[in-house]
């Protein structure tokens, strides 16, 4: 009897060992995609607040108003809005290496999210053992300036140019290997163009006509 207890009490502890295993596999397999929504948010987060960092920097020595010149005519009309490319490729070749070489040195990152987090409720977010999760860095930035005419007032024109960067991030930690491109927006300088007020403006009912 006593040799039989004995052959049983390993064969429990493996069994209990493998349950505890499979369960722990299926909790972090279900979790995966809050483990996800949480890499994303932080690495949206940190990339803009990046960005935003190697833009103001460049600022202090770069116009970006310069981008762009107003043509005007005799008249002192606009007629056309000619842009500085060599320019615009030069900063935005400096821009992308500054941002590169900031993201390489503040990655890889490493995020640890608890398990309470995966119980949706407030108090219990930071409780429980972290898991690990590895944010990576996996392709270059990419980048360029796009440009937007918005319409703020009677014949005034604001134009307003951004710069748009992209990164390919990779998320890795136990049963995790999720990619995300990580896009972020930055606006890099604004116009007003003011043209000439209308002398008379409306629904197309003249003056006389409303005096009659």
């Amino acid at each position: 009897m006593c040799k039989r207890h004995r052959f049983k009490r390993p064969l429990i502890i493996a069994v209990c060992l493998g349950l505890l295993l499979f369960g722990t596999h299926k909790l972090l397999k279900r979790a995966e995609p809050v483990f996800v929504a949480q890499s994303s948010n932080y690495s949206n987060t940190a990339f803009t607040d990046l960005v935003n960092k190697c833009v103001l920097e460049a600022a202090q020595s770069e116009d970006f108003a310069g981008f762009f010149e107003i043509i005007t005519n005799s008249s002192q009309r606009i007629t056309a809005i000619e842009a500085d490319t060599a320019q615009i490729n030069k900063i935005k070749s400096e821009l992308l290496i500054n941002i590169q070489n900031a993201l390489n040195g503040d990655y890889p990152a490493h995020l640890y999210i608890p398990l309470g987090s995966l119980s949706g409720y407030y108090l219990l977010s930071s409780l429980g053992p972290s898991i690990p999760v590895k944010i990576i860095p996996i392709s270059i930035v990419n980048g360029s300036f796009d440009e937007e005419f918005v319409s703020v007032g009677i014949n005034q024109v604001k134009h307003k140019i951004y710069l748009e960067v992209t990164v390919d991030m990779l998320y890795s930690g136990y049963l995790l290997h999720e990619t995300e491109r990580i896009t972020t927006s930055v606006p890099i300088a604004e116009t007003v163009i003011v043209g000439e007020v209308p002398e008379y403006y409306g629904s197309g009912i003249g003056f006389a006509e409303m005096n009659e």
